[in-house]
Parts: C-alpha cells; sequence; structure tokens
C-alpha cells in the first residue's frame, strides 16, 4: 500500500505542521470554551462565551448583567430617558437585592407588604387634594320602606 505523504511533513518541518494544527484546534476550542458568569444585579449564573461576556461587559461599563436583568435595564433607561445607564443598573441592583432579601427569604410576610401597599394606593387614589372622600352614610334602613309600600297594597 502507498501511503501519502503531507508535504509539510515530507518537507522537513513536522514540528512547525503540528505546531500550526495544534493552533487552529487551540483558536476552535477558545471559541466553543463556555465560562460561568454570575449576574451583579440578581445572582444567576449563566454559561457564555468569553467574547459574549466581554461584549457584555463592555456594554454595561464592566459589569457582567444576565439577559433578564439586561432588558430591565433597558427598560428603565426607555422610561426615565435622563437616566444614565449606571443609574439604571443601581436601580434595578437595588431592586434584585431587595426582592432577594425580602420575597425569598419569607413570601408570607412578602405577601402582607404587598396587600399594605395595595390597601395604601387604593386609600391614596381616593383622597383629592389631601382631603379624604367622602364616605358612604346609611341614612335609613329600606326595611321600613317596603313595610310601607306591602301595607299599602294590601289596603287598596
Amino acid at each position: 500500500m502507498a501511503q501519502r505523504k503531507d508535504p509539510a511533513l515530507s518537507s522537513g518541518e513536522p514540528m512547525m505542521a503540528a505546531i500550526k494544527i495544534m493552533e487552529e484546534l487551540n483558536e476552535k476550542a477558545t471559541a466553543n470554551d463556555v465560562e460561568s458568569a454570575e449576574c451583579e444585579c440578581c445572582g444567576m449564573s449563566e454559561d457564555c462565551t468569553p467574547t459574549y461576556i466581554r461584549r457584555i461587559k463592555e456594554f454595561f461599563r464592566g459589569r457582567w448583567i444576565c439577559g433578564l436583568c439586561s432588558e430591565a435595564v433597558k427598560e428603565q433607561m426607555k422610561r426615565t430617558p435622563a437616566a444614565t445607564m449606571e443609574e439604571a443598573v443601581d436601580s434595578h441592583t437595588s431592586l434584585c437585592k431587595k426582592f432577594n432579601r425580602t420575597v425569598r427569604l419569607n413570601p408570607k410576610l412578602s405577601l402582607a407588604v404587598s396587600m399594605r401597599d395595595i390597601a395604601r394606593k387604593s386609600s391614596e387614589r381616593r383622597t383629592i387634594d389631601g382631603m379624604p372622600a367622602s364616605k358612604i352614610v346609611r341614612a335609613m334602613n329600606c326595611g321600613p320602606k317596603l313595610a310601607v309600600a306591602i301595607k299599602q297594597s294590601q289596603i287598596q
């Protein structure tokens, strides 16, 4: 059987050809490598390529932020155009930390606090210019009126 010889190997440079092949394999491997990155807002970890991690850190000025938090930060920037990227990230980070301290640790307490906040906001909406809204007052019971109407219909 005739063996095919690689021209690079037959020219007396087998070491250079091996180095070139290894470099190509390393380049392909680094493109497929994944690293675990932890979000600085919510603490969630994601597996990403180093290139993606670098691009996200460049966009968010050195901070790694997961996809969900990055969308929330972008929404914050749309709602308040005067806010800088740092302010939007800081605002979302504080919201995430508050959520992790309360809701995740004690969901029942969080429900009670949420119900209190809903009641407070509802009460605030009912007030106009600081004056309490008029209260519903029952002037008289509807029972006697019905009794009078029934008696009158029986008489006729």
